[in-house]
């Protein structure tokens, strides 16, 4: 697993599935990412295998694995 500080500029490959959740985990919207993007890491979740990121203005959930540090940085 991927480990990521928050507050770190983070690379999405494209096809990354983006999720928003309800309180009870259910997906209420979901985007694919259309090319490789930079996001800001916000936090994670506790107990799930989800970082937070900012996404076009918006919060979404991520997978651990679909995360990467940018070149030349560690995670």
């Amino acid at each position: 697993m991927n480990k990521h500080m928050k507050g770190a500029l983070v690379y999405l490959p494209a096809g990354v599935k983006l999720y928003q959740l309800s309180e009870g985990d259910a997906v209420t919207r979901y985007k694919v990412v259309p090319k490789p993007s930079h996001v800001l890491l916000v936090g994670e979740h506790h107990c799930e295998q989800y970082y937070s990121v900012l996404y076009e203005g918006e919060n979404w959930r991520v997978p651990y694995n679909d995360v990467y540090p940018l070149k030349g940085e560690r995670p």
